[in-house]
């Protein structure tokens, strides 16, 4: 009997359906091989292999769906300790290419257990985009190796936090960094950072593509301070004096062609004008609609006909978008005497009134004093004066009340985050 045509679309779609089925199995199949693979290595290195990344892998492994966030935290008291080499083994091992966020937390990093995340992260089948190494004991030499495999890496954000690895290790990150192009977002809170890391990351951070920086609990004082936004301050300024200068220009430009000594010009325009008015007619309601609709098809057609081309790679440069520089002793005890605050305020204000980048500046926990308030103060007003958007700001209340209550007002939407870690007071300054 011959087959008919219903019959054979039957059976070819049962064939596709097999095989997406397949499909969503072989990721449950990868996904049960790297759970295995994790709980040998852990044999291995003697780690206690931890119940929390087993059950988000079968979880994941259940619901057919891949994996993209490993979480690593401290295990029992009473176990053996967590490490972080066997989680790297069963990735690599398996060939595991689709984790793009990394979170350790809390997890003892040796010397040989961070050369072994930077020999992943140097290897550009892994599109790891997200790496979170907070309280891991990293030293400066540490640092350093990680900081090398960086260039080779995918990352778009990195955070160090509470990594007490000092300047040392910041020399040595500054170097890894040099040759970067993608790194966005770096977060270095609580990492014992003294005035030389604000000049290491200012020229950084000018040579690269970060925008957010974050250096919370730091010790950058005011020297350090000034250092490290000096180039950003200077850029800016150039850039509004720039677009004065083409606004300037363009005014000229505008008001030549309303200069009286040009009749014949003028002469032409009214003659264009009358023209177009005469010959131009009334469009109906109906003729609109029906030219808008025909050339929307048209729009979507060449739309679909195009191909997506992939976004540009960020921009390198000194442009800074988001600064929190909470708690870094920012007041009159370091080496700049009584004049510090007001100093590292004037250049704070320079930044604040011509950068049209920055969005998001945190001064909380810095004695800045009424000098330094008012320097704020009157940047804000400037920004606002200038057209330039609003932008979030954080000071200290230990100022004038009313100097206080204004920069609050236009500054105001920053909100606090949430501690993840529990009893990290910081070095905070009487």
């Amino acid at each position: 009997m011959p087959v008919s045509k219903k019959g054979k679309k039957k059976k070819s779609a049962k064939r596709s359906a097999k095989k997406g089925l397949k499909g969503l199995q072989s990721i449950a199949d990868v996904l049960k091989a790297v759970r295995q693979q994790y709980e040998l290595k852990s044999k291995e290195f003697n780690s206690y292999p931890h119940p929390e990344v087993k059950k988000l892998i079968n979880q994941y492994a259940e619901n057919n769906s891949l994996l993209a966030k490993f979480i690593l935290t401290p295990g029992p008291a009473d176990e053996l300790p967590v490490k972080v080499p066997p989680l790297v083994a069963a990735i690599r091992s398996n060939r595991y290419v689709h984790v793009k966020e990394l979170y350790i937390w809390d997890v003892p990093m040796k010397h040989e257990d961070t050369a072994t995340l930077a020999l992943l992260l140097e290897q550009p089948i892994y599109p790891i985009q997200y790496l979170e190494l907070m309280e891991c004991r990293i030293d400066s030499y540490g640092v350093d190796r990680l900081a090398r495999s960086i260039c080779m890496s995918n990352l778009t954000a990195l955070l160090l936090d509470y990594n007490k690895f000092g300047d040392a290790g910041c020399n040595g990150l500054c170097r890894g960094l040099q040759s970067n192009r993608t790194l966005l977002r770096l977060s270095l809170n609580y990492c014992d950072l003294g005035p030389t890391s604000g000049e290491l990351l200012g020229k950084t951070v000018s040579n690269t593509a970060i925008r957010d920086l974050y250096l919370d609990g730091n010790f950058l004082e005011c020297e350090g301070t000034i250092e490290l936004i000096k180039l950003f301050a200077d850029t800016a300024e150039m850039e509004a004096i720039e677009r004065a200068e083409k606004k300037e220009k363009d005014l000229n430009e505008a008001n030549a062609l309303t200069v009286p000594g040009v009749p014949s010009a003028m002469a032409s325009v009214s003659r264009t004008t009358s023209s177009v008015s005469v010959k131009s007619k009334p469009i109906s309601a109906r003729s609109l609609l029906s030219s808008t609709g025909k050339k929307g098809k048209k729009g979507k057609k060449k739309k679909s006909a195009k191909k997506k081309e992939p976004p540009p790679p960020p921009p390198v440069g000194p442009w800074i978008q988001k600064l929190h520089l909470m708690n870094n002793g920012i007041d009159a005890h370091g080496l700049g005497s009584s004049l510090g605050p007001v100093m590292c305020m004037k250049m704070l204000r320079k930044l604040i009134t011509h950068s049209q980048a920055l969005q998001e500046l945190d001064l909380d926990d810095n004695l800045i004093g009424d000098l330094g308030g008012r320097e704020i103060l009157e940047a804000l007003m400037d920004r606002k004066e200038a057209g330039l958007d609003n932008m979030k700001i954080n000071v200290t209340h230990r100022m004038n009340s009313i100097t206080f209550a204004t920069i609050n007002k236009l500054g105001s939407g920053l909100k606090k985050k949430s501690r993840k870690k529990k009893g990290k007071p910081g070095k905070k300054r009487i």
